[in-house]
Parts: structure tokens; sequence; C-alpha cells
């Protein structure tokens, strides 16, 4: 294995468990040793920075984040990149999801993210978006978009991801992580995206990452590093962008691989 110098994992059903959990102790051990080594450690993840800072004890100055599928690239604490729609395709976005009350939408800003009132949901989006806010309408939220999800049932996901396809602009692009989540992004911000920007910022090549992946968001980054690795857990196309398979989310795949690499080469 070439020098690795990034090692990079996405969240939900990769390095956190269904509980939205992970072992921490082995966490923190290897993390100490990526730091000695100057191994940049990289979390890239669909979801809100404020939401993923938690997991990592807001210890983000020490770390680097992709954020909401790739719209906010954080690097030690300070965002480097963020990335909005322009007023023409926000509106656009908003007219679709406009009166489709069987769709959960969270409009998502670089500081906090917006969502309807809807005190039944709130908790629901609240797992993932931890600054968030209640509006009656999104025409009211001035703040530019840097992402806007939808949570549809999960066996509707192909069918609204078709249906985005065919109705909105070609400068909007739909990932699904699964089970009904799908993101709207600016066409070419992805994770891999904000990863090789911070890659270039800091020398490093794709033979010298370590990255790990479990959803049809992972697909760009998996096939973007020269050391990817697919949960097993993962559904066959993903695990098909991938050059190796680890272990699932649930057996803490990502630490075991981790730990194999990082004791291997002590």
């Amino acid at each position: 294995m070439s020098k690795i110098k990034m090692i990079v994992v996405d969240m939900d059903g990769t390095f956190l468990n269904k509980k939205m959990e992970y072992d921490r102790l082995r966490f923190w051990k290897l993390f100490e040793i990526m730091k000695k080594r100057d191994i940049k450690f990289v979390v890239a993840s669909g979801n809100q920075y404020y939401q993923l800072i938690s997991f990592f004890e807001n210890r983000d100055d020490e770390m680097m984040f992709v954020a909401e599928n790739g719209s906010y690239v954080s690097e030690y604490g300070q965002a480097v990149k963020v990335t909005e729609f322009n007023e023409k395709a926000k509106q656009s976005i908003l007219d679709f999801v406009r009166n489709r009350d069987e769709l959960i939408n969270v409009f998502c800003a670089e500081q906090k993210a917006y969502m309807l009132t809807n005190p039944q949901r709130r908790a629901f989006v609240a797992q993932w978006y931890h600054r968030l806010e209640e509006v009656h309408s999104f025409d009211t939220v001035s703040d530019p978009m840097i992402k806007f999800n939808i949570n549809c049932k999960d066996e509707d996901t192909a069918y609204y991801l078709d249906l985005i396809e065919k109705t909105l602009s070609d400068e909007i692009s739909s990932v699904s992580s699964g089970h009904g989540s799908i993101d709207l992004i600016v066409k070419g911000c992805h994770k891999a995206f904000g990863l090789k920007l911070l890659a270039d910022r800091h020398g490093i090549l794709p033979d010298e990452m370590i990255v790990f992946g479990d959803g049809g968001n992972d697909i760009e980054m998996l096939k973007l590093a020269k050391y990817s690795y697919a949960m097993e857990n993962a559904p066959r196309n993903v695990k098909d962008s991938a050059k190796f398979i680890a272990p699932s989310n649930e057996d803490q795949g990502v630490l075991t691989i981790l730990e194999q690499f990082l004791m291997q080469n002590s």
C-alpha cells in the first residue's frame, strides 16, 4: 500500500451503526496515531456540519469535513468552500416541492437548516440538522440555499429521483444515501468535489487516500481513491464502485480496517 496521507469516512451506514453510535475509545486511539503520522482525517457526509462535529466532541479544529454532500467544505474549523444555488435553481426546487405534503423537506443554508412548521416531524429532522429553524414558508427564507433535502418513503425513492431528473434543470443533481433520503445539490458539487479540493490544498493524490462509503452519494469518491472500501451492508452498485469490501457498519468495519492498516504500519 502506498503511503497513506488521508483517511475519509462517510457517516450513516458506514462509520455509525444503526443507533448512530461508534466505538469512541477505539476511534480516538486510532485518531492519535493518525495525528502523529500527519494523516488527515476527513468526514464526508450528506449531513449538516453542525451535526457532524457533535459526533467528534466538537474537535473539528483537528479534522476536515465535506458536509452537505460536498456543498460545505471545512478545514480545521474553518469553512474553505461553500457552494450555493443560483436564484433560478433555488426557485425551481421550491416550486417542485410546493404542495407535495407527502415529502419531508429541508432547506439547507450555510449556518442553519429550515423546515416547514410541523411538530410531529421536527424530532425526525433534528437528528440530522442540529441547527434547525421552522418556518411557515420556504419563500420567507432569504439565506442562499446550499442543498435541499427531500425525504420520501423508501420505496418511492426511485420514482422521485426519476421525476427530479425529468423536471429540474441540468444544473441541479440529485443523490441518494438510501432510506428515502434525496439531496439536491449544485451539479458537480458532490463529495468527491469537496474531497479533491481538500486533497489538492495539501498536495495529496488519490493514490494516497483510503475512503469508506455505503451509499449512492459515495460512489464518486470511492471511484476517486485508490484504496476504496464499500461496506458489507452497501448495495451492489456501491460495492461495484469500490476496490475492497469492509465489514458492515454494525461490526464497526471502518475501525477494523483502520486498525489493521495503522497497526501493520506502526
